[in-house]
């Protein structure tokens, strides 16, 4: 237990408190898992994927030809991108050429100011798969590395990918393995525009590709004004340069991405011609006499091999029930879902083998044979898992509404379901090398979630659907591993959640349905290591668990309470269950309470106003609430962000609400003069930053109230510290790389730790979809900082009897899930 306030200012005047953000990251509920490696790289001849609808089939059709000598070109518009870490992306690309430009000398003119698509035109093509990986990049035929690439392809681009045709995990698909790229025309995102001009700036990109890429933009005028004019803000720039622009000339990505459910919905591609009509009715009786015999995947498939030794060339059907786990979900519109189903469920890096991110992995095994090997079992995967098809025609009515439109929401990747309905088996195909006819698909009628998938988002969605009656209580308390008189209070409304209670208890109940099954991402031995490594810092420095709620007493909050509710800025007013209510507005209040504890135990604390110095605080929402929480006799805070824009966002914050105890700087945390600095605050300082932002209260004997995230972040961050701790001894492994009394040194060397393990301790602190294993990692990473901090700490400032006191505290789940 944290003693009161009171206590702290006469047992320990000065509090230091490091707080351990929980990661547990939803991904993308559809993210298929990783493929297997592209078919051979022998490139003689080249093939041109059409927007005429034909993309999709030439692509299977040359993956099925195993003719490796050829290389496929896609251009087309971005519509979808899952990133999963930093070595791999998913892309969905709309096939699409641009027709040539019209020469015209008017500007204004109808062709000039046309959109070369509109996103009705884009949602209504099938999209192409393509996954960019790091090891089949190719560095020296691009002229920019794969990590510009990785940021710079995003939704509503238009761009031209090179690479070979591979198999997908789903039967009858192909997608494109990229190995080059060009980037062709810019979305209408100030944001990526502010990357791409950046990225052009610092020479990462070529110049000429970008001048392309913006079409309304004269050459002349943007190598000025990239190239030329370093001082002037990117971010400005891409203001400028994309008011240029006609309205809707350029694809908006939130569009494209779908900002609600219901526009998401809509945005769905179109039902294939095999899911568009059920190929017969359900019929109740047939079901009913097969005496709830409930089968497997394996032995569906069994009676499947039965029916093909039949004569007839018609598809054999029969009735039954199938238990099993949805490896993949695909979504179309009209309310039609197609779920890809397995005895054994394994996570997106398991189920391929080797993993894009496993260092340890030997390049020098990725051949021909190992190629051929791969793709040959990723076929042969097709024949050994079965498709089921929810269609609204095939789905029986229920009281509790559409099953199409419920289940089609909450069964995804990682969830365990039952399934009724009738099993359709092909018959082989007579093409030599077509594995996509004999496959077997269930056309479903009754659903069941026997387990939830561990996705907060999916969990939510069913505690949502059982506040509103729409879901069976003995079904959700089954799926959720909930007791079932809980699980009535709250379809009964005994137990009144609002849309916030409930995006927190979603968050709880995520973490016991993980598991390493659930597990995306693979842990190599290295990282297992480098648990054991460190596991004695995870005994110094204990978590202190918090529920989301759950809070620290607080003379402050009433106030901060009424500031957090007011109109205007710095903060904002939102309706129940809007991100700022269910997860910002906490998390201040929260922070609020420890910085609180911190200030107040401060020996001189009420003598003077304190300083406080924000680290990496972007537009102030932290900042300003406890500037004027804490009001000008108590505290004065300084902003500091690399952000121009946020900080004069922040700026304009402050001054809307007549702050006079509060100065923004944009200038670089690891060079900045914190002489004199009380206590030191940081809200998500992801990666090296929360190393920073420790630093300088390490230097300046301060409190600090420190909430890391994105563990691998900022890795070029340099640590500053006392020049003399690489002098008297206290440090053995902190050297020196500057002058002067401020040593710059390597966060591994702040930490005194060796890299390779740290490195494998940051990539499993990043791990989804198992956050037993991903905590341990985050709890042993604060726990080195810990124990540099009692380290290196100075207590030049203060009296001999001045102790310090470290606390790692859970940052509630609830708050946040990154």
């Amino acid at each position: 237990m944290i003693p009161s306030p009171l206590a702290l200012l006469l047992r320990v005047p000065v509090l230091v408190l490091i707080l351990s953000l929980l990661l547990n990251t939803a991904a993308f509920s559809g993210a298929p898992p990783l493929p297997s490696q592209p078919a051979k790289q022998n490139h003689d001849a080249v093939v041109i994927l059409e927007s005429d609808g034909s993309a999709n089939t030439d692509l299977y059709s040359l993956l099925q030809s195993e003719d490796s000598s050829t290389n496929v070109v896609l251009e087309g518009f971005v519509s979808k991108r899952r990133a999963l870490g930093s070595s791999l992306v998913f892309l969905d690309i709309v096939p699409w050429r641009p027709p040539a430009p019209e020469e015209s000398a008017d500007p204004t003119s109808t062709s000039n100011q046309r959109q070369v698509i509109s996103e009705e035109e884009l949602a209504s093509i099938a999209p192409v798969q393509a996954i960019l990986r790091r090891e089949f990049w190719d560095e020296k035929r691009n002229g920019s590395s794969f990590d510009v690439y990785h940021k710079v392809l995003q939704p509503g681009t238009n761009v031209v990918v090179i690479g070979t045709a591979g198999p997908s995990r789903i039967a009858g698909e192909a997608m494109v393995f990229v190995s080059q790229a060009k980037y062709q025309l810019a979305n209408a995102n100030p944001q990526h525009l502010r990357n791409v001009l950046k990225f052009a700036r610092d020479g990462l990109l070529d110049f000429e590709e970008v001048s392309r890429a913006l079409p309304k933009i004269d050459r002349e005028e943007l190598l000025e004004s990239v190239i030329g004019s370093p001082g002037q803000s990117c971010g400005e720039l891409a203001s400028v340069f994309l008011s240029r622009f006609p309205p809707k000339f350029l694809l908006n990505p939130s569009h494209l991405m779908g900002a609600t459910n219901s526009q998401k919905v809509a945005l769905l591609p179109p039902v294939p011609l095999e899911y568009m009509k059920p190929m017969l009715r359900v019929n109740r009786s047939d079901l009913e006499d097969q005496n709830e015999e409930i089968l497997s995947v394996t032995a569906a498939l069994e009676r499947k091999v039965s029916s093909e030794k039949s004569t007839s060339d018609e598809p054999e059907t029969f009735p039954c029930t199938i238990s099993a786990w949805v490896q993949n979900r695909r979504r179309y519109s009209n309310n039609v879902t197609v779920l890809e189903l397995v005895d054994s469920f394994s996570s997106l890096a398991s189920s391929s083998g080797a993993d894009a991110s496993d260092p340890d992995q030997d390049e020098t095994l990725i051949n021909d044979d190992f190629i051929e090997a791969r793709n040959s079992r990723l076929k042969n995967l097709w024949k050994g898992r079965i498709y089921s098809v929810l269609h609204p025609e095939s789905l029986e009515e229920s009281q509790h509404g559409d099953q199409a439109e419920i289940y089609g929401n909450i069964l995804c990747s990682g969830a365990r379901v039952a399934l009724q309905g009738y099993l359709v088996t092909g018959k082989p195909s007579k093409k030599d090398n077509d594995d996509s006819s004999n496959v077997a698909t269930l056309w479903v009628s009754n659903c069941r979630l026997l387990r939830s998938s561990w996705r907060p988002s999916v969990v939510r969605n069913v505690l949502d659907l059982l506040a509103a009656g729409r879901f069976d209580v003995e079904e959700a308390s089954e799926c959720l591993k909930l007791p079932y008189a809980q699980v009535e209070d709250i379809a009964s409304g005994t137990e009144e959640t609002s849309s916030t209670d409930r995006q927190w208890m979603a968050a709880e109940l995520s973490k016991s349905l993980q598991g390493e099954n659930s597990r995306i991402g693979k842990i190599s031995e290295a990282m297992q290591q480098s648990l054991d490594t460190f596991s004695s810092v995870r005994y110094e420095h204990p978590i202190q668990e918090i529920e989301a709620t759950s809070s620290d007493p607080t003379k402050m909050g009433p106030k901060a309470s009424q500031i957090l509710e007011s109109s205007g800025t710095p903060l904002r007013t939102s309706p129940e269950g809007s991100r700022w209510q269910r997860k910002k507005k906490p998390q201040l209040e929260w922070m609020l309470g420890q910085i609180e504890q911190v200030i107040r135990s401060h020996p001189e604390y009420g003598q003077r106003p304190l300083r406080l110095v924000d680290v990496g605080g972007g537009k102030g929402n932290l900042s300003n609430l406890l500037a004027e929480t804490f009001g000008e006799d108590l505290v004065t805070v300084q902003v500091v962000d690399i952000s121009q824009s946020a900080i004069r966002n922040g700026q304009m914050r402050a001054m809307r609400r007549g702050l006079g105890n509060i100065r923004y700087d944009a200038q670089d945390a690891t060079t900045l003069d914190v002489s004199g600095v009380d206590v030191v605050v940081a809200l998500h300082a992801c990666g090296a930053l929360s190393d920073v932002a420790l630093g300088h209260a390490v230097r300046e004997s301060a409190g600090f109230v420190i909430c890391p995230c994105c563990f691998r972040s900022n890795p070029q961050l340099r640590v500053a510290l006392p020049a003399s701790l690489t002098d008297d001894g206290n440090s053995e492994s902190l050297k020196a790389t500057s002058s002067n009394d401020i040593e710059l040194v390597t966060v591994d060397e702040w930490l005194n730790v060796e890299s390779a393990p740290y490195e494998s301790l940051k990539q499993l602190a990043e791990l989804q979809g198992d956050i037993g294993m991903s905590s341990r990692a985050m709890h042993s990473i604060c726990g080195l900082r810990a124990r540099a901090v009692q380290r290196c700490w100075q207590n030049s400032r203060w009296r001999s009897e001045v102790q310090i006191l470290t606390k790692i505290k859970s940052f509630p789940i609830g708050f946040s899930t990154r």
